[in-house]
This record gives C-alpha cells, structure tokens and sequence, in this order.
C-alpha cells in the first residue's frame, strides 16, 4: 500500500484556483499537485485530493505510452 502526504495547499487568487501537493511518504522525492476547487478549506482537502487521486489512477490504467 502506498501512503501519500498532503505536503502543501497553495491557493492563486490572479488564477482563481487552488493547488494541493502531495509526496509519497516512503519516498519524499515523488510528488504530484492537483487542481482542486478554489479557496478548498483544510476540512475538505482530504476528500478532495482522494477524489483527484483516485481519477487520475483510472486515467493512467488506460493510458498508453508512445514515443515522439
């Protein structure tokens, strides 16, 4: 099982969205960010990047890989 950490929250007002960033807490080299909704409060952020986490694994299981 791997376990990931929320690392970071950045909200950029100028875009209107807000970023989480997470690492892998067995390798602190490997990190993702992802969109979630804008002004995301420390409450939700849990369920949100879940959410994100769990869609991006569905699209990558389908993905393909080709070269340039």
């Amino acid at each position: 099982m791997t376990n990931l950490v929320i690392s970071g929250l950045h909200h950029d007002t100028a875009r209107g969205r807000s970023i989480a960033f997470v690492t892998w807490e067995n390798d602190p080299e490997k990190k993702l960010g992802f969109v979630v909704p804008f002004g995301c409060n420390l409450d939700q952020l849990t369920n949100e990047v879940t959410k994100a986490v769990r869609d991006l694994s569905a699209e990558l299981a389908s993905a393909t890989v080709a070269t340039p």
